[in-house]
């Protein structure tokens, strides 16, 4: 490992480690604060204090927004988390003096300036890592933050158990400081800082005027969508928020009793929100899309909701406030961030924060006022009226999120047309932006063509004629933005170009093509030049696109020779879907397609006898092949020359061009639910010139193929016998008498092929059926 390599290793465990302290000093601050806010004021003033919380929060925004374009990151986050612990040990030493001015002062200072911290450490991470790391990583880093909210949770139930309220606060504090070091640890120096391109805005907004956060919203409605879909979910969750924290007052009383109740619920959500990040997240991406993936935390407090309504109490609360905790910290993260993804970086640096933070706020401060004006107006139906709210809001988040798919396929496909976008295909795991993709980059073909045409083909422009304005394009200029390409994009650019070469260094990439490539590199199994190294392309990637593979194997337009060759490619599965699409390829009318698919299927049983495959499909298979009659038995060619290492059952060559093709695909579908070992040693024996060899191989054939099979496959064996009634023998005793001449069978084989080799070294002396086995053999090309 070189020293760029331990330098990235090392930032990734900085920011894991960073991603846990970070997360675990918020959790257990939120339990902290939640317990001693209530032990010491009455539950009726939160909604107060979630107003001016809000405030706050909304007002250090805006003020951070103003620094940090002066002050880099890497110096104002850690000093955050500095000034963040100092004011922890201040309302430490409050708290000990006046309880009630001390726990509004925690209350504000967690609520306040905790998600600043988080999108501080963000920040930091997204300048320290490339685009390519941080998507290969900074699920890593999340679920490491994940863990540390556990275990934050944990020290706050175990402080609690052993001690008083006000005996987090300095371990708070402490925790704090070591943020502080480990972010200015993780933070990047000027060098390690990645640049980014400059990317064109939206057409709805003016290129010559400064970007706002507030004018980006007002001009671009795909945001502003986005910042509704927040401020609905945030003040749904302040509702149900509220309600849960009043039920665990009723429950629990004041005092340390709370903080253990709090401490236990924000661990045991963190363990939860965990399992779903790393189990779900891409499934969910991948199966919902984008917009149902992000109003999963609406859709659950939505329904727990309904069931807290109908039965009210601290178990209905706590589940429906734990199901939306749970989906907003696990699939509505990964599916929100994505959302900004197309979004041009001017846009997004100047509206992400104030949607992110302030739009989170003013749910929050919005929430806190409903709450105040039911308890003025309805205290006695406090309970139905704040949950039905709740509902409600949740109920138009779900209708918000669905606008939300539309705007984000014309905002991708702005960006893609801009060459904005720093997606790559490989990474993308919902198919919404899979498909937008791909549909825009066919859009842009023609376009890239031109671009990467050599010079010496690009239009010679006219003289310049007096009074006209000529306009001159730099081919020079053109390969500048080329560069600036995605890999992905210039690999099916690539694909797509017909030149050898350039198709030839994407299919060898060693780290195997993208997903996204997959379906342009199986027409390339028609090209005889690449044909081979497309095969050995796709069988990397087999296994991950064995639906794609399928369908393609078994659909009839599809041209032949990709068929015949993808079929080989799934030889490299072990899944019982390889399997079954092989299965179905057995029917398809051209006979290699069938052949490749049975020595494919032998290739997967072989490293997977685990997989199914019902026996009497296969004897039905066998009964078509051998019901052919024999001219097209005999004429069976194969247009590919088979592998060695493909091979199963032929290990010498000259069985393999003695061997009738027919006869081959045959005995490999019987391989595939009859006992191999014997079946591939009778197959030898029928190609010896020794009669007693022979004659144990069609004993054991005699006995162990079904009597329809058996009648059928006997007269293309070539024996003078008539297949009697059954086995004169036992059958273990014909098999132990067969594997017994294995070795037999073998020295014959050899001989015989020493023969062959000489008469080839003679072709006068060639008899006419060598001649004809030769030409026919099914290692020669059509």
């Amino acid at each position: 490992m070189d020293s760029a390599q331990r330098s990235a290793s090392r930032a990734i465990t900085t920011a894991m480690l960073s991603s846990a302290a970070v997360t675990a000093q918020f959790v257990a601050g939120k339990a902290t604060r939640d317990a001693l806010y209530l032990t010491n004021l009455d539950i009726t003033t939160l909604p107060v204090m979630l107003i001016i919380t809000s405030a706050v929060s909304i007002a250090l925004v805006f003020l951070s927004s103003k620094i940090l374009p002066r002050v880099s990151p890497a110096i104002f986050v850690p000093l955050l988390f500095v000034a963040s612990a100092v004011l922890l040990f201040a309302g430490w030493w409050t708290v000990l003096l006046a309880p009630h001015i001390g726990a509004p002062f925690i209350y504000l200072q967690v609520s306040g300036l905790g998600p600043m911290l988080g999108s501080g450490f963000w920040l930091i991470a997204s300048e320290r890592f490339d685009p390519r790391t941080a998507k290969r990583h900074f699920g890593q880093i999340a679920g490491a933050g994940t863990l540390g909210g556990l275990l934050g949770g944990l020290v706050a139930e175990r402080v609690a158990t052993v001690a008083t309220i006000d005996a987090m606060l300095p371990v708070l504090a402490v925790l704090n400081l070591f943020c502080a070091w480990q972010v200015r640890a993780l933070a990047p120096s000027p060098d390690q800082s990645p640049i980014r391109p400059p990317v064109e805005p939206s057409p709805e907004l003016s290129a010559e005027a400064p970007l706002s956060g507030m004018r980006v919203l007002a001009q671009t409605p795909y945001l502003r969508n986005l910042a509704v879909l927040v401020l609905l979910g945030t003040i749904s969750s302040a509702l149900v928020d509220y309600l849960f924290k009043a039920q665990g007052v009723a429950t629990f009383g004041r005092g340390d009793n709370l903080l253990r109740f709090f401490a236990i619920y924000y661990a045991a959500t963190s363990l939860v929100t965990f399992v779903i990040q790393t189990s779900a997240s891409r499934v969910a991406l991948e199966k919902l899309g984008l917009a149902a993936t992000t109003a999963s935390p609406s859709f659950a407090l939505f329904v727990g909701g309904i069931g807290a309504l109908l039965s009210p109490g601290l178990a209905g609360m706590t589940a429906a406030r734990a199901g939306e905790a749970v989906f907003r910290g696990s699939l509505f993260r990964s599916g929100y961030e994505l959302f900004y993804t197309p979004v041009p970086i001017a846009e997004k640096r100047a509206a992400k924060s104030i949607i992110d933070v302030g739009f989170d706020r003013l749910g929050d401060a919005a929430g806190g006022m409903i709450i105040r004006l039911v308890l003025l107006l309805a205290p006695l139906s406090q309970h139905g009226a704040i949950l039905s709210i709740a509902i409600a809001c949740s109920s138009a988040a779900l209708f918000v999120a669905s606008l939300l798919s539309s705007g984000y396929i014309q905002t991708l496909e702005r960006s893609l047309r801009n060459r904005a976008s720093e997606l790559e295909l490989s990474d993308i795991s919902d198919m919404t932006t899979r498909a937008t993709m791909l549909r825009t980059l066919t859009m842009q073909r023609s376009a890239d063509q031109t671009l990467y045409r050599p010079a010496a083909l690009l239009p010679v422009p006219k003289p310049a004629v007096p009074g006209e304005t000529t306009t001159v394009v730099s081919v020079e200029a053109g390969r500048n933005l080329g560069r600036a390409l995605d890999v992905d994009l210039l690999q099916l650019m690539a694909l797509r170009s017909r030149e050898k070469e350039r198709v030839l260094r994407v299919l060898r990439t060693d780290d195997g093509i993208p997903a996204a490539l997959v379906p342009h590199v199986i027409p390339l199994l028609a090209w005889d030049p690449v044909a081979e190294e497309a095969v050995n392309a796709l069988r990397r990637v087999a296994e991950e696109h064995v639906g794609e593979l399928t369908d393609a194997l078994i659909d009839p337009n599809q041209d032949f020779a990709i068929r015949r060759r993808l079929a080989r490619v799934f030889s490299v599965c072990v899944s019982q879907r390889a399997v079954d699409g092989l299965l179905l390829g057995l029917d398809d009318q051209r006979f290699e397609v069938r052949f490749q698919c049975a020595r494919a299927l032998a290739s997967v049983v072989e490293k997977n006898p685990r997989v199914r495959i019902d026996r009497n499909h296969i004897f039905d298979v066998v009964g078509r092949e051998t019901a052919v009659g024999r001219p097209v038995w005999e004429s069976h060619r194969l247009l590919h020359q088979l592998d060695d290492s493909d091979n199963r059952f032929f290990v010498d060559e000259f069985v393999k061009n003695r061997a009738g093709r027919s006869l081959a695909h045959v005995f490999t579908l019987l391989s595939l639910v009859l006992p191999p070992e014997p079946l591939q040693i009778a197959f030898k024996g029928l190609h010896t010139t020794h009669q007693n060899l022979r004659g144990t191989a069609l004993e054991y054939l005699e006995g162990v193929l079904p009597p329809p099979i058996r009648d059928a496959l006997w007269p293309y064996l070539e024996d003078q016998r008539r297949p009697g009634a059954g086995p004169t023998r036992d059958r273990d005793e014909i098999v132990a008498d067969l594997l017994r001449s294995h070795e037999s069978i073998m020295v014959n084989l050899r001989e015989l092929s020493a023969r062959d080799q000489a008469q080839r070294a003679k072709p006068e002396d060639t008899d006419s059926d060598t001649r004809r086995d030769t030409q026919t053999g099914p290692w020669q090309q059509a």
